[in-house]
């Protein structure tokens, strides 16, 4: 696969995971309680993501007729019709919607690695992660629109990133162990043993070390119901898991590990 190809895959799985986790989690946050404000903002985030996705398509060579595009299609109706028929209570029709969603988001995640069982399950994690703190962040926001919420939605989803985190650790502390000649002094492998190590660097410091301690301290804020404080962290959290995950999916794409 060219350069340019990898970029366009990364990019597209990037607008795709926003696209995807936003909806996936926005049931964590009642809507009774927080108003149907809250999942237009998120709805309205991923419509952003996924039409910049459908761009990427339409200038690839892959064009926009074809199986995909259609897909990314059909998901953009379902989250306008999010946005626009959504009230304070979720009815059996976006119950329905919220559902077929999840099908068509995880097809087109899959579909990035051909539905390759071991790689779509490392896209999945990734994305959940990602969408997890973003999700995070955007719910934090709302405490200045409906300041009396509970924070409890904040601790499930903090709680439900440290469930991925601990997976996604596991995972690429097996792969590094599993493949620990990619960074051997003088290695062959990859870009060679000064790059690899610095990709491996970032990956785990801005990616795992520095998302784990900033958790730790967003959920003590939590504990305090520091709501604006904890926003803060997440916003950090936030740049800080694009970066990290940036560079594992160039690593997965470019050279097969799952770090």
């Amino acid at each position: 696969m060219a350069t340019v190809d990898y970029i366009k895959t990364i990019a597209d799985f990037f607008l795709l995971s926003v696209a995807w986790s936003l909806v996936l989690f926005s049931p964590i946050a009642n809507t009774k309680l927080t108003g149907a404000g809250l999942i237009k903002l998120l709805t309205n985030t991923a419509i952003g993501s996924l039409v910049i996705s459908m761009v990427v398509q339409a200038i690839a060579p892959v064009g926009i007729f074809n199986l995909i595009f259609g897909l990314k299609f059909i998901a953009l109706i379902g989250l306008v019709s999010i946005t626009t028929l959504h009230t304070d209570e979720k009815s059996p029709l976006m119950w329905a919607v919220y559902f077929i969603l999840q099908i068509l988001f995880a097809y087109l995640i899959c579909d990035l690695v051909h539905f390759q069982l071991i790689q779509s399950f490392f896209l999945v994690s990734a994305s959940l992660l990602l969408g997890a703190i973003t999700y995070s962040m955007l719910l934090g926001h709302w405490y200045l629109v409906v300041p009396k919420l509970s924070e409890r939605p904040l601790k499930v989803a903090a709680v439900i990133m440290w469930m991925i985190l601990f997976v996604k650790i596991i995972w690429s502390s097996y792969s590094l162990y599993s493949h620990y000649d990619f960074f051997e002094e003088q290695t062959q492998l990859g870009a060679g043993y000064a790059f690899n190590w610095m990709l491996l660097t970032m990956r785990v410091s801005f990616g795992y070390i520095v998302i784990l301690g900033m958790s730790f301290f967003n959920w003590k804020l939590l504990k305090l119901r520091s709501i604006q404080s904890s926003t803060g962290i997440l916003y950090a959290m936030t740049f800080f898991v694009f970066i990290g995950e940036l560079v594992s999916t160039y690593i997965f794409f470019n050279y097969g590990l799952y770090i």
